[in-house]
């Protein structure tokens, strides 16, 4: 899935470390959702496959903020994801264009 010119822009706003800081609790809460609804990893690009979502959110760090909203963006475009899921995901978006 390509991203649009928006959705870039806001994971390079990421790579700034002060703004991805303040953004890792939302991932946080995105992730630990992930985990909650079982959603399919085959999308996702994660470092360890064998890695949950809940081990993800405990050990996030500030580098990782631009990847978990690439997930966000991601999921929420995807058809079979639970609404649960794909509001967290808005919820994420939202709270780094608010930063």
């Amino acid at each position: 899935m390509e991203l649009d010119e928006n959705a870039l822009k806001l994971i390079r706003k990421c790579e700034d470390r002060e703004v991805a800081t303040q953004g890792m609790g939302a991932c946080q809460v995105m992730l630990q959702e992930m985990d909650k609804g079982k959603v399919d990893t085959e999308f996702m690009e994660m470092d360890d496959p064998n890695e949950s979502y809940m081990q993800m959110a405990q050990r996030i760090k500030p580098e990782d903020v631009p990847s978990v909203l690439r997930m966000a963006f991601k999921m929420r475009e995807r058809p079979n994801v639970s609404p649960e899921m794909k509001n967290s995901a808005n919820r994420l978006i939202r709270a780094i264009e608010a930063l």
